[in-house]
């Protein structure tokens, strides 16, 4: 939620203008949070790309909001924020409310931000949107709060590094296994093997029994 958009819409709240207050306090796109109700937070809804709907509109469009795109193919982020009255703007500007990136920005980018700009990636995210860090940091997890609490995995391996381990596992259930690439999103590059050959070993890649697969997952409980 830009700033800007924030005061003013704090402004309009506090007008004698009672019909604009009711308005925009009971406007689909905006919830009030904080102390008195004082902090407006920007609202989406997936269904306005089908509604196309000038109310839903009225918002980013009032207040002049703008993104930008980076290094991705986002088309459904793009209807959505378009839906919302949101311009997009070209991917080299400065002045922009969101920018949505397909990569993580450096930690010198991201000091660079105003305080009416927001990114789709937080510092370090990858730690848990890479499956190879997330595994990781699953591992720790257990190892410093027990294995029951964090026993939400099936048995993994991550490839070539433990290699070793799962050669001893393969001996014990052949299959089928599921491979994963460890940065890859969206179902790309999965596929099943019943059998580990030196080309499945070449890259890093996540390996979890079929047959193990939690059937019902629970919340992660945090102590």
């Amino acid at each position: 939620m830009p700033v800007v958009m924030a005061r003013d819409l704090e402004e309009t709240a506090s007008s004698s203008e009672d019909e604009e207050v009711v308005s925009q306090e009971d406007h689909p796109c905006i919830m009030w949070t904080g102390g008195c109700r004082r902090i407006p937070v920007l609202v989406f809804h997936a269904e306005a790309i089908l509604t196309k709907d000038n109310n839903i509109r009225i918002i980013g469009e009032r207040y002049h909001l703008s993104y930008k795109i980076v290094r991705t193919d986002s088309r459904l982020v793009r209807s959505i924020l378009t839906a919302h009255g949101f311009h997009e703007v070209h991917p080299s500007s400065t002045d922009y409310n969101l920018m949505w990136t397909g990569s993580h920005l450096k930690p010198f980018l991201l000091r660079t931000l105003s305080e009416a700009q927001k990114v789709n990636h937080f510092p370090r995210s990858y730690e848990l949107t890479r499956k190879d860090r997330l595994y990781k940091n699953i591992i720790r997890m257990q190892h410093t709060h027990g294995f029951k609490a964090f026993h939400i995995l099936p048995q993994t391996f991550l490839l070539p590094a433990e290699y070793a381990e799962f050669c001893n596992s393969y001996s014990k259930d052949r299959g089928p296994w599921i491979v994963k690439p460890v940065a890859s999103s969206r179902g790309r590059g999965v596929y099943l093997i019943n059998n580990v050959s030196i080309q499945h070993m070449a890259t890093s890649l996540l390996f979890f029994p079929t047959s193990l697969f939690v059937p019902a997952p629970n919340m992660v409980p945090f102590p």
